[in-house]
């Protein structure tokens, strides 16, 4: 078999040609980094990818369906009071229920 040439690197393109309704894309070719590149301080590079993340998650969050929103942030702490709430049988359930809220906030400072 003789050796086939290597593909032409492309970049990614959007365009439209005449009489075309939706752009063409090729594909992305990314080229190696150049030695030495990267992260002068990889701590700060961790630190700042984790607050990257948090922030994706959070807007992630508020996009969320409904039920996805509550199971992520409410429904733990909830079914933990509720939980602590059987067992107590307090002679005021909703006080009880509202102080174990405050009190045990994983988002509290």
């Amino acid at each position: 078999l003789p050796f086939a040439p290597a593909p032409p690197r492309t970049t990614r393109c959007n365009s439209t040609a005449m009489g075309d309704e939706e752009p063409q894309t090729q594909d992305m070719v990314t080229e190696p980094p150049e030695p030495g590149a990267g992260l002068d301080d990889a701590d700060e590079g961790a630190q700042a990818q984790k607050a990257a993340m948090a922030t994706q998650n959070k807007m992630n969050l508020q996009t969320a369906p409904i039920r996805t929103y509550l199971d992520s942030t409410v429904v733990p702490i909830l079914l933990q009071g509720l939980s602590a709430l059987v067992k107590e049988r307090p002679a005021n359930p909703v006080e009880f229920l509202a102080a174990y809220l405050m009190q045990n906030n994983p988002q509290k400072a």
